[in-house]
């Protein structure tokens, strides 16, 4: 799938599908689909119409590919003319950024009857979850708490619906980003089903799973410190009081 980032700067537009529509072109077995534009209009950067305009001259000029558009699903109910130029419908479901946060243990459940009660509402194409997972870290909303557990149950759960099920589904994301700290606070940078740092994956297949993955070190850490301070307070006491000649 090859992304088109649509802004309210129309001459940047431009230049991104013409980019698109070239590499869709040119790679025709890479470039399966394209999608135009994503959470533009979350952002309001653009309206319906123009999206839709957008959408139909990306089609015209991409010949046979798939076209979409992404966005929250709330903004697919809000502007339903989108369905209308579209091949199918990507959506962004995230439990935890709800407006009324949804628990780890619901979170699952929870998109499921958003990805079928939006079946209904555009019958005939294809729903798929273009975002959607669970964040490690982070500040709770409400009874949403962000913790490598959770976001290990979600993702599972997820992913196990989706191969019952037969839907696409596109976890976010791949890797931390510690530059979205600066925009939504430490959640924002520990979405990853790997970490920034030691670029591993933060719950391997078959391996207990821990919020304190380090919590041999830190044991060991407080320990060596309890009995350097009981060294310290015991040898202080054993000094012989000093006294003036």
């Amino acid at each position: 799938m090859q992304g088109i980032w649509l802004s309210s700067n129309r001459f940047k537009n431009l230049q991104q599908i013409a980019i698109a529509v070239r590499l869709a072109k040119e790679y025709p077995g890479v470039v399966t689909s394209l999608i135009v534009g994503n959470e533009v209009l979350l952002r309001g950067e653009m309206t319906a119409a123009d999206l839709a305009g957008n959408i139909r001259a990306v089609k015209a000029s991409a010949g046979n590919i798939p076209v979409t558009y992404a966005d929250v699903w709330e903004y697919w109910i809000k502007n339903r003319e989108i369905y209308d130029a579209v091949d199918f419908v990507t959506i962004h479901i995230l439990p935890y950024w709800e407006d009324i946060p949804v628990k780890a243990k619901y979170a699952a459940a929870h998109v499921d009857e958003i990805r079928k009660r939006m079946a209904v509402t555009f019958p005939g194409k294809e729903i798929l979850i273009g975002e959607t997972g669970w964040p490690s870290q982070g500040r709770m909303r409400e009874g949403a708490l962000p913790s490598r557990t959770n976001q290990a149950r979600v993702v599972s759960e997820i992913l196990d619906l989706a191969k019952s099920e037969g839907f696409r589904v596109n976890l976010i994301e791949a890797y931390d980003q510690p530059w979205k700290r600066k925009l939504e606070g430490t959640v924002g940078g520990n979405w990853g089903l790997f970490d920034s740092v030691k670029r591993q994956v933060k719950y391997p297949p078959g391996v207990p799973i821990s919020n304190y993955p380090d919590w041999k070190l830190q044991m060991a850490g407080g320990m060596a410190l309890s009995v350097a301070t009981f060294l310290v307070a015991w040898l202080t006491l054993r000094r012989r009081p000093w006294t003036p000649r």
